[in-house]
């Protein structure tokens, strides 16, 4: 099955949306507008990379923003979406690191941002736990403020060239195998 089919097959149709309790505001806005919801390979690339350009930035709000970026730049709605779900609590932890070090290089920081103890938390007092996120968050500054969009910037960058190329490398396989088939 092509890429195109598979995402065609998974997403709703904006008709479907219409007709939906809750969603037919969104189903109405996209059925005149295909191009916020075909399943193209440049539309959805752009898509990841605005989503995940967006999940990057620690907001409760990060899948509306994803969508009205999407919506800006013309990018795949539903790819925009789910993209902002590859940030989580289990990639938390490398996504701020490259912030850091990407805010480090930018800012020219170059003393200690967080020892052990700024980060120190009494796990046997949990209303001591946000206090001491809170502080450790304060003591990584700059860094983190200037390193989160460039990270932003950069993780979209290279989910736009991983998906856009994936999904090539996908329809030459499939053209490839096709012309076996032939044979």
């Amino acid at each position: 099955m092509s890429a195109s089919r598979l995402a065609r097959r998974i997403l709703p149709h904006p008709d479907t949306l219409a007709q939906t309790k809750g969603l037919k505001w969104l189903g109405h806005y996209l059925a005149p507008r295909p191009w916020l919801w075909v399943a193209h390979r440049r539309r959805v690339a752009l898509g990841v990379a605005v989503g995940l350009a967006a999940g990057v930035i620690p907001l409760p709000t990060q899948m509306v923003l994803a969508a009205v970026l999407a919506i800006a730049c013309r990018a795949n709605v539903a790819a925009a979406i789910a993209a902002t779900w590859l940030t989580n609590p289990f990639t938390l932890v490398p996504i701020w690191s490259l912030a850091i070090a990407l805010g480090r290089m930018v800012s020219g920081h170059t003393g200690p941002i967080a020892t052990p103890e700024m980060m120190a938390i009494d796990w046997t007092q949990p209303a001591s736990w946000w206090p001491s996120f809170w502080a450790g968050i304060q003591s990584l500054g700059e860094p983190l403020l200037i390193g989160l969009p460039l990270a932003g910037v950069v993780l979209g960058a290279l989910a736009y060239v991983v998906v856009y190329f994936g999904w090539w490398v996908v329809i030459k396989g499939e053209r490839w195998r096709r012309l076996r088939q032939r044979r």
